[in-house]
């Protein structure tokens, strides 16, 4: 079982990885936990659900995934940072995380990290640039595989003589006659496609947004034309207090199906029927349902 014991930022660690030690305690200020794990023990597993980030202060954690067997994808060690992805995202766990060695993370909660953004800046940038550097290395790989798939396609394959199917003309007449049968599942797939109603958040200033019915998922916020945010709902103009962050939720569309879920940095919450949605977390709606995003609220409603 993981130990959790309280930080202690005073430890003896030695001199070569002191440095990275204490960068990985600065990017961590309402940590409050340190977590020890036994060399081969799992802090998490590919496909559970994921909660909290780790950043690694001693030791060193190898990154592995199901399809590649017990060979690590990636080897991390003091300083760098695991676990995002599925944080962020909401996603189940991309790969498993094993301690290579007796290794201590700092974890951090999914609740505490819009309030660490906010307090340091410079974990922002850490994190944007170790993705950088992740998806580099990724395109770098895809580019390396693609070519030796175009060169493998360059081969020619051998010629095959295939008398045996020149009868296949002779199967036209059959797969004609099949037609008219077949002709009609057109019919229920754009059915599906356009019966769908549309539905629409209303505002009691008579301000109405429609949802439309061919998109699966609606941001709701405000624009920032700097930081390219130009959510799909935009109830800026009926915020008149500011309350609505620039990404403050989403719509979500699964069929007939509608949910709302708060996004990661939402300051001044989401309701449904003055319940607050927690982060993350996709909440069934339904047309009656009073929506509060801030302190902007709205019905939701079929058109």
């Amino acid at each position: 079982m993981l130990a959790v014991t309280r930080a202690r930022h005073n430890r003896a660690i030695p001199s070569r990885r002191r440095a990275a030690a204490e960068r990985a305690a600065s990017m961590s200020p309402v940590a409050e936990a340190s977590i020890d794990v036994p060399a081969g023990q799992a802090v998490f597993r590919e496909g559970e659900a994921g909660q909290s980030m780790y950043i690694v202060e001693s030791g060193a954690i190898e990154i592995r995934r199901a399809a590649r067997g017990t060979q690590p994808v990636a080897v991390l060690g003091p300083g760098d940072f695991f676990g995002e992805m599925a944080m962020l995202e909401d996603q189940p766990r991309f790969a498993s995380a094993l301690a290579r060695e007796p290794t201590r993370l700092l974890r951090i909660e999914r609740a505490e990290f819009a309030d660490l953004v906010r307090q340091n800046i410079e974990i922002a940038v850490r994190i944007m640039r170790k993705l950088v550097a992740r998806q580099r290395r990724t395109e770098n790989q895809l580019a390396e595989a693609l070519a030796e798939v175009a060169r493998l396609r360059a081969v020619p394959a051998p010629a095959t003589a295939a008398p045996a199917a020149r009868p296949a003309p002779v199967q036209a007449p059959v797969a004609a006659a099949a037609a008219p049968a077949s002709s009609p599942s057109p019919a229920p797939a754009a059915a599906v496609a356009t019966g769908g109603q549309a539905c629409q958040l209303r505002h009691a200033s008579g301000a109405v947004f429609t949802l439309d019915p061919t998109i699966a998922q609606f941001m709701v916020g405000r624009p920032d034309p700097t930081a390219g945010i130009n959510p799909e709902i935009d109830l800026s103009g009926i915020d008149t207090t500011r309350s609505l962050s620039r990404r403050h939720a989403k719509l979500v569309r699964e069929g007939r199906l509608y949910f709302v879920r708060e996004e990661v940095g939402t300051v001044n919450g989401t309701y449904v029927n003055d319940v607050r949605v927690r982060t993350g977390v996709d909440v069934p709606i339904k047309p009656g349902d009073r929506l509060r995003f801030g302190m902007v609220e709205v019905d939701f409603a079929v058109a």
